[in-house]
């Protein structure tokens, strides 16, 4: 992907590289409009990608479509998506800047060891708060995993890479094995860390995401999945128990197994509920919420 040396839009000047997906690259960025209007917050994400052999229109049309939907994920703990613009076959979102760290870089950083269950406590209640917001909305994040959950530097964790997120019940009509190979390459799929639902080609839901946030819970506990190499695919066809983490109470290893239960029918739907559940405590209602009423 070549990007020019000049600002994109004459607005948005490219400052650094700071991340990369399967299709497109995010950077760190100067809006200079909001320099000229003396603003003080005037550097933004910019998540860019290229139109041609590899990204279509048709996929052009979905993530300027995604992007209008996800300017409404107004939460304190999902990134903002500010707008999606395009200067010819670049096109490129606007979003956010985050300082901190993302959660795989803290999981790697562990090298195996577990977190801290205070900390491991606040990002289950915090994912789940955003999770709750975007699932009353119709969206299904759809590929929770470690590198899509971001720390800031004041501690707080937010959702990132909502920009391919599945409205809920959006059908998908191609072959299990297609569906895979084009939710992967598009990063909108991480196999490992997906549901066997999702890995089966079914409708999205937020069961599937409720799967995810187990998966990552259990791998703060215990520094590794539940499943072997394989998966939940894997899993499901080898009927793979998973094992209780070494000094987890009783009440939070049943919220955990209900979470990560291989059949949908057996497993939490509500993310809240299994927040609630696992943390022992309700999911706080934030400030922004009682200031809306």
């Amino acid at each position: 992907m070549k990007i020019p040396k000049t600002p994109l839009r004459s607005r948005f000047e490219l400052l650094e590289e700071i991340g990369r997906g399967g299709l497109s690259r995010v950077y760190k960025a100067r809006d200079l409009v909001a320099i000229r209007a003396g603003l003080s917050d005037a550097v933004v994400a910019l998540k860019v990608m290229a139109a041609g052999a590899d990204v279509g229109d048709d996929l052009v049309s979905l993530m300027h479509r995604e992007a209008r939907r996800l300017r409404d994920l107004v939460h304190p703990n999902i990134v903002r998506v500010y707008d999606m613009d395009n200067e010819g076959r670049l096109h490129f979102m606007v979003m956010e800047y985050l300082e901190g760290m993302s959660f795989a870089k803290i999981l790697r950083e562990a090298d195996g060891h577990r977190l801290a269950l205070p900390q491991i406590d606040r990002l289950v209640r915090d994912v789940a708060a955003a999770l709750a917001f975007a699932h009353g909305r119709g969206v299904v994040h759809s590929d929770l995993k470690p590198a899509n959950i971001f720390i800031e530097t004041g501690g707080r964790v937010k959702l990132i890479d909502f920009n391919i997120a599945c409205p809920v019940a959006r059908p998908i009509k191609v072959s299990e094995e297609d569906t895979v190979a084009i939710l992967g390459r598009l990063g909108a799929l991480t196999p490992a860390y997906a549901s066997p639902q999702r890995l089966a080609g079914a409708e999205p839901s937020s069961g599937d995401d409720v799967f995810s946030l187990g998966l990552v819970t259990y791998l703060a506990l215990t520094g590794r999945k539940p499943f072997h190499a394989g998966g939940a695919a894997a899993a499901v066809a080898e009927n793979e128990a998973i094992a209780k983490p070494e000094g987890l109470s009783w009440w939070r290893w049943q919220a955990l197994r209900a979470a990560l239960a291989l059949d949908d029918r057996e497993r939490l739907s509500d993310v809240g509920r299994f927040a609630r559940l696992f943390t022992g405590g309700p999911l706080v209602e934030p400030a922004w919420r009682a200031g809306l009423r």
